[in-house]
């Protein structure tokens, strides 16, 4: 057996401490398990903090983000609603509705946002996809 963490478990790790450090939350994760995800590429899990239930995504080149576990019931809507508001995102930070991220110096927002819309793209190519979905 080998003591080295698998890409999962080095993920899932990294997304919640970064979830955790932002201080998105009055308690700590109680239970993070990883549901769906491609190996080296993008991972989706499911959070537990107190009582509430979130999903996560998170990946080597893709946001860690996190939604509430109302929004959707699979791992594969969970990655439709992620393409849908990371592309949402991405127009309103291209059209200023929103302010610009405060670690994001001016002459950074364009490949910001053109990385946002690269992982949406990308994530809803996934959600097209049937046989990715099939396990």
């Amino acid at each position: 057996m080998t003591s080295q963490k698998s890409w999962t478990e080095t993920t899932l790790d990294k997304a919640v401490n970064e979830v955790v450090s932002s201080g998105l939350f009055d308690q700590p994760i109680l239970e993070a398990r990883p549901v769906w995800h491609i190996e080296g590429a993008i991972l989706i899990a499911e959070c537990r903090a107190g009582a509430a239930r979130y999903w996560l995504v998170a990946g080597a080149d893709s946001p860690t983000d996190i939604i509430p576990a109302h929004v959707a019931s699979t791992a594969r809507e969970v990655a439709r609603h992620f393409s849908l508001k990371w592309q949402l995102a991405a127009e309103q930070l291209r059209h200023g509705t929103v302010p610009r991220p405060p670690d994001t110096a001016p002459d950074d927002l364009s490949a910001r946002v053109m990385h946002l819309v690269k992982c949406a793209e990308s994530l809803m190519e996934l959600v097209e996809h049937e046989s990715v979905w099939v396990r």
